[in-house]
């Protein structure tokens, strides 16, 4: 393969198409959260605490949801396909949103983000794999950059769309126009690539050469397995766990209107993280997975400092630096996984790691709820015990070894720690 051929992985037709079932999907799920958050506060009737526990509740019962989805997705894409896998998705995805729209209680929220985020966790294994598919290592990093555009400039405008017709239209409107997009989405997903690469009797292992026995390969690819499940449950745990804070911190600290609160997750957290994306894809490729992930953990302090913003445009900078300097390695972590997974295996492996990271968002999001009605009006001791949890991943990226740089006539990549 030819350097040029390797560049146009992620030009090709099938790409495209790929990119744009994860764009839909992603579009869809982040119309949600906005007019979510404000039709609880109005079931609960506008009291803080009974609303922060409903977000916890919501929260932890969709990441559940999510958390089966990622699991049963994985080993479903190997036995009827990626593309079913997909399809399936779509159509979940649309019920969960039209049960959104008619909902008449806080219980009906709750089933309906159970639904929602099956949805979208039960496709994202096949997703992950199929792009992992799209690329080889000397480029996959600047692939995964390219395709983590579609998910990011997806939750560009979507929180800030629903933001304003929340809040000049009409609450439920945001969930009638996700369910339009799922049934767009779904279109799409039929001109998915029905191809199940991961059925191939040969085992290209991506171009892997692996000089150890079967048993040794086996151990190796289980470290891996296993390293990044755990990142991957802490990832969660964080990201479950700063949740809760960033809507407490908007929604009571901050007093932000739903516009407001759209526009700030919008630009400071989706805006800032697609930016960085092919800069950090072509740097992964450039300098290698680890520099990119260590790097990373630059934005811990930020975490910490985001507890102390006193308006809006403080809380943005800030976020807007966390998200920058925080996700400018997840091109470089999705292809280190990736670069030390057999071919055939990847969806499965996909769907495991990513059931940890929904284990972690199960648990977090009642964490951070607890956490902040206990400790309120100190949000920074919220923010401090997120930073701890932040920080906890790095042991593991640092045994963790760096695959050796390759060319197409030259693959490796050690299963070994360093």
């Amino acid at each position: 393969m030819t350097l040029e051929k390797t560049a146009s992985n992620y030009k090709s037709r099938v790409f495209l198409v790929l990119w744009t079932v994860n764009f839909l999907i992603t579009f869809a799920v982040a119309l949600i959260p906005t007019p979510r958050a404000y039709l609880a506060k109005e079931f609960v009737g506008n009291v803080e605490t009974a609303t922060m526990e409903a977000f916890g509740i919501m929260l932890s019962l969709g990441s559940a949801a999510a958390t089966l989805g990622y699991f049963s997705g994985g080993f479903a894409a190997d036995a009827v396909g990626k593309k079913r896998v997909v399809i399936a998705s779509f159509i979940l995805l649309a019920t969960g949103c039209a049960l959104f729209a008619v909902a008449p209680n806080l219980y009906f929220l709750y089933l309906a983000s159970f639904i929602e985020f099956f949805a979208s966790g039960f496709s994202s294994p096949a997703i992950s794999a199929l792009v992992a598919d799209c690329s080889e290592q000397c480029s996959r990093g600047t692939t995964y950059g390219v395709f983590n555009l579609s998910w990011i400039t997806a939750q560009v405008p979507a929180p800030l769309l629903a933001g304003f017709i929340t809040q000049f239209v009409n609450l439920r409107a945001p969930f009638l126009m996700a369910v339009f997009v799922s049934v767009a989405g779904l279109f799409f997903s039929f001109l998915m690539k029905g191809k199940n690469v991961e059925n191939k009797k040969e085992d290209k292992n991506d171009g892997l050469t692996v000089d150890a026995s079967v048993s040794d390969h086996n151990a190796a690819t289980k470290r891996v397995v296993l390293i990044f499940s755990i990142t991957n449950l802490l990832n969660g745990l964080l990201n479950g766990f700063v949740g809760p804070l960033i809507n407490g911190l908007l929604m009571f600290k901050l007093e932000a209107a739903p516009s407001e609160y759209g526009m700030v997750l919008s630009l400071a957290s989706a805006l800032v993280t697609g930016i960085v994306q092919i800069p950090g894809g072509k740097l992964t490729d450039k300098f290698g997975r680890k520099p990119l992930v260590l790097f990373s953990f630059l934005a811990v302090p930020l975490v910490l400092l985001i507890g102390f913003s006193q308006s809006l445009l403080g809380f943005g900078l800030i976020m807007g630096g966390i998200s920058a300097v925080g996700n400018i390695s997840s091109p470089a972590i999705s292809a280190w996984l990736m670069d030390l997974i057999p071919e055939q295996k990847r969806a499965r492996v996909a769907g495991i790691t990513q059931t940890l990271n929904g284990v972690g968002l199960t648990a977090g999001p009642t964490a951070g709820s607890y956490v902040w009605n206990s400790t309120k009006p100190e949000a920074f001791t919220s923010c401090g015990i997120a930073a701890l949890i932040f920080a906890m991943s790095l042991p593991f990226y640092l045994i963790l070894a760096e695959p050796k740089k390759s060319s197409p006539q030259n693959m490796e990549a050690p299963l070994s720690a360093d």
